[in-house]
């Protein structure tokens, strides 16, 4: 089974900072990528209150709806790998 794919372009209007862990406390190093995991959470802030409960689930508890990380642009448009 192919996964479907599907592309989005983000431009930040404000800085942003993304830790490597949740936690609130110790030494945090922060990442040069946005994760996935704060794109999925994006994206039920916007669409959990209109989906039915069933559909809610289906999309955002089961891991049918994955989000990889947001990665830089290259000056040609392609990603680029954070380093």
């Amino acid at each position: 089974m192919n996964p479907l794919r599907q592309t989005l372009s983000i431009h930040l209007l404000d800085d942003c900072v993304f830790s490597e862990r949740a936690a609130t406390e110790g030494a945090h190093q922060t990442l040069d990528r946005i994760p996935g995991s704060a794109l999925l959470g994006a994206a039920a802030a916007q669409l959990y209150p209109h989906l039915e409960v069933s559909a809610a689930f289906a999309a955002f508890h089961s891991g049918d709806l994955r989000f990889t990380d947001g990665l830089p642009q290259a000056g040609d448009g392609t990603p680029a790998w954070p380093v």
